[in-house]
């Protein structure tokens, strides 16, 4: 238990720093081009 509350402040520490806003930022964008060439390759496999 005393592990996860570690990293429930670590994760908190991280997202009020100027570093870990910029973190989740390419955590979002990264997500967004994962699903657009799933939805391009379910497209693609769908055509053929």
């Amino acid at each position: 238990m005393r592990f996860a509350r570690h990293l429930s402040h670590t994760f908190a520490d991280l997202l009020k720093e100027e570093a870990g806003a910029s973190l989740m930022e390419y955590a979002l964008v990264g997500s967004l081009i994962l699903v657009v060439c799933m939805l391009l390759l379910l497209a693609w496999h769908k055509q053929n």
